[in-house]
């Protein structure tokens, strides 16, 4: 692999590419490194794209080779892969750990596998390339085995440019606003179809819990944690579909103003704050945090929810200082909750691009807690105190099981509101991916037959064709839109993808307390008496 990289982009040291880029886009203005970046990042993807275009069969068995040399080191769990009749078994089958089955319907997996590996894997389950018995027992195995299969990792000299590239989606005020519209202003249809009511993360309680419960449950944890008192201004940083907001003025009955930059999470948030006859007590602003005048607004507390991770690491320390800014001086407290990246990954992770940063979130980073805490002493200055931190990996995991689950349920209904005049178009082609399926296993039982044996039975329509062209191009755009099938399978990725992280420890489910120093207010007056 890395032989054909080297020829493409020579052979300078990874150490000489990251200085040489560094010291380089460092002395560039806004603009023009912005542009360069562009560039980069175009060049990138029409070499991908390119490469991806070209027959590969005459090194399709070369790739495999090394793909299969590096899975012979996996030793937790097992993976077997069937492509045309063939069965490979990688790891322990008589291990505890996850045991998945992946079929290859296609080899451009193998040149997706082989240019950008976790990425190409998750792109080529977008297009329909591969089918797996399970996606979270998938991303088990990989991380179970990550130090062995990472041997197999793209160029170093690609993944530096990919990184480079990727920072043009940096959290900027320019770019901040485009990159959460990305993701949030998908329609609130979309969201609605796997979130419940309060459409926010949950905390549970028992296997008889439901999701709307534990996701009060959350809300609840948080407004206590944040010490609210009904003479409280308190921020939302970050606020959502307003349920923080609701929830915490129907409890405490304090004064909330929410910030977002989402206009159809405004629109829906300002609608239910309406109908709970809440308007009087809670405002919506569509602006950036970084603009609220701190000569302006004092606020007793701030609670961010899940928003921090649109921040970005090089402005983590702006993000602070500005909630020092606009955090009372004396008894203000500050509660902060994040899905946060192990400490043992962080620093390859903060380097590198991955399906989240390319596909779902824009710019989008996980901090760790180190560089959380970190942050927060140099943008306050020492003044913004931690008082505590908790953890709840399990209940995002199993947060984000059931969202799949409800996503996959709801997709059909929503794809004919929103999408009506692709709805059939789209149910066609998977129903011929189903035949196509049925027909490839059925193949797979008999050494005497192949797919070129026996033609195409099942009549592959031009409008079929023409829809998989068009999916396939969809999942090597970064600008593609809409209801379709490669859309179902990467936020079925997406929400497995999480879940496999959560449950395995990659990813935290964060909250952090911070205060001042001298807040009595916190105090346990019992304990001091």
């Amino acid at each position: 692999m890395e032989s054909i990289f080297s020829a493409l982009f020579g052979t300078v040291s990874k150490c000489d590419q990251q200085k040489g880029f560094k010291v380089h886009l460092t002395t560039l203005g806004p603009a023009l490194k912005s542009a360069t970046l562009s560039t980069i990042e175009m060049g990138i993807s029409k070499t991908r794209n390119a490469l991806l275009g070209k027959s590969w069969g005459h090194l399709i068995p070369t790739i495999k080779e090394q793909i299969f040399q590096t899975l012979e080191s996996a030793s937790i769990g097992s993976l077997t892969i069937e492509e045309d009749g063939e069965c490979f078994t990688f790891g322990n089958s008589a291990d505890a750990g996850p045991h998945v089955r992946l079929t290859v319907l296609s080899e451009q997996f193998w040149v997706r596998l082989m240019l950008v590996q976790d990425l190409g894997f998750a792109e080529a389950y977008m297009a329909g390339e591969i089918t797996v018995t399970s996606l979270v027992d998938f991303v088990r195995f990989y991380i179970y085995n990550r130090a062995a299969l990472d041997a197999a990792s793209s160029s170093p000299i690609v993944r530096s440019l990919m990184y480079l590239a990727s920072t043009r989606f940096g959290n900027s005020i320019l770019n901040t606003a485009s990159n959460v519209s990305a993701h949030y202003d998908l329609g609130n249809e979309m969201f609605e179809m796997f979130l419940d009511s309060t459409m926010t993360y949950a905390v549970w309680d028992g296997p008889g819990d439901t999701l709307e419960a534990a996701q009060l449950r959350k809300l609840d944890m948080l407004i206590d944690k944040a010490c609210l008192q009904s003479r409280d201004y308190v921020l939302d940083l970050g606020c959502g579909w307003g349920s923080l907001a609701i929830r915490a003025v129907e409890r405490i009955g304090c004064r909330v103003l929410g910030v977002t930059l989402s206009t159809e999470q405004k629109e829906i948030a300002e609608r239910r704050i309406a109908q709970a006859g809440l308007s009087d007590r809670i405002d919506i602003m569509l602006i950036d945090y970084r603009n609220l005048d701190p000569e302006v607004y004092c606020f007793d507390k701030i609670i961010s929810l899940e928003m921090v991770e649109h921040v970005g690491y090089e402005y983590l320390p702006v993000y602070f200082e500005q909630c020092h800014r606009l955090l009372h001086p004396q008894h203000g407290v500050m509660v902060l909750q994040a899905s946060t990246m192990n400490e043992e990954r962080y620093a390859e992770y903060r380097h590198s691009v991955d399906f989240i940063n390319k596909h779902i979130f824009p710019g989008g980073h996980c901090p760790s807690v180190s560089a959380l805490v970190a942050a927060a002493t140099k943008g306050s200055r020492g003044m913004l105190m931690l008082e505590s931190a908790a953890n709840f990996p399990d209940h995002y995991a199993r947060t984000l099981r059931v969202w799949r689950e409800r996503f996959l349920h709801g997709f059909d209904k929503v794809l004919t509101t929103a999408a009506p005049k692709n709805a059939q178009l789209i149910l066609q082609e998977r129903e011929l991916a189903q035949k196509q399926q049925q027909c490839r296993q059925r193949l797979c039982a008999s050494s005497t037959s192949s797919l070129t044996d026996i033609g195409d039975p099942f009549g592959k329509t031009e409008l079929a064709a023409e829809y998989s062209s068009s999916s396939k191009s969809a999942v090597d755009s970064d600008d593609a839109v809409g209801y379709d099938e490669v859309f179902r399978r990467k936020w079925e990725y997406y929400f497995a993808y999480c879940e496999g992280a959560f449950a395995t420890r990659t990813l935290g489910c964060t909250q952090l307390v911070f205060t001042r120093t001298y807040n009595e207010e916190l105090s346990n007056k019992k304990l001091l008496t």
